[in-house]
């Protein structure tokens, strides 16, 4: 009888073979116990680090909302107030020098130019093109100005997407006037039945974008779009200048009759 037929060596040989499989089984549950557990860490990790983001970006939105307070107090104060200082001391002296009707006219340009900065006139009224126009076309005696609009003609955007898209487009206009030292700006928008893209782009000197944003302006920028619930990207390099690209589902539509 071949040796490896002999019952107790046959017995040997199996118990060997078992406990190998169960060794094998033993490194593949601790392997798949540790490999689950560095996906669930990964996962915590990650949830962690979206919900110190949108703190952030929560954070950056009050500042940028008291930094607003701060600018229309200052409108207030240096403009409006003032005026109506000079207005209330040339009615009680009656000085010659001062016409109360140029100083009233002066304060009434003033309020209206504040409300107007605080809730665009007739918004509701108003195509979101007109509106963007409006804001970037004073522009054009300092810049190169390269428009396009293409907007479904028998659509339009709900008041409150218009308002902040506007605010977006304010925002990214801002940040090319204060950074980007440009001499052309490019925007192109448009509006369909099923959705809006935006872009807005400059010649200016641009940005590494693998850095994170620390200004305010750009944390703004993100946080409108993420209001939005739009899909949004900068692309730029350092002397090739900076395009935002925005899409949007057009879920906003009132439909013209």
């Amino acid at each position: 009888m071949a040796e490896w037929q002999d019952p107790k060596n046959f017995a040997i040989g199996l118990s060997i073979a078992l406990l190998i499989m169960i060794v094998l089984v033993i490194s593949i549950i601790a392997l798949s116990q540790v490999y689950y557990k560095r996906i669930i860490q990964e996962q915590a990790k990650l949830a962690l680090t979206k919900l110190e983001h949108q703190q952030t970006l929560l954070w950056s939105s009050v500042l940028v909302q008291e930094k607003e307070r701060e600018r229309i107090a200052s409108d207030l104060h240096d403009g409006l107030i003032s005026k109506l200082t000079v207005l209330m001391y040339a009615l009680q002296t009656d000085n010659p020098q001062i016409k109360p009707a140029e100083v009233l006219q002066d304060s009434i340009r003033i309020a209206r130019e504040i409300t107007h900065d605080l809730s665009p006139p007739l918004l509701e009224q108003t195509s979101l093109q007109e509106l963007v126009e409006n804001f970037v076309s004073p522009l054009s005696t300092v810049y190169t100005l390269d428009n396009f609009y293409g907007l479904h003609r028998l659509c339009e955007v709900k008041t409150d997407i218009k308002l902040q898209l506007l605010r977006l487009v304010q925002e990214l206009i801002n940040n090319i006037l204060k950074h980007a030292k440009a001499t052309k700006i490019t925007i192109r928008l448009r509006v369909t039945n099923v959705s809006i893209s935006l872009i807005i782009s400059d010649n200016g000197v641009g940005f590494d974008t693998s850095r994170n944003a620390s200004g305010l302006g750009l944390k703004n920028i993100e946080l409108r779009s993420q209001l939005l619930n739009a899909k949004w990207r900068f692309k730029s390099k350092p002397s090739l200048g900076t395009t935002f690209q925005l899409y949007l589902k057009n879920d906003f539509i009132i439909p013209l009759t």
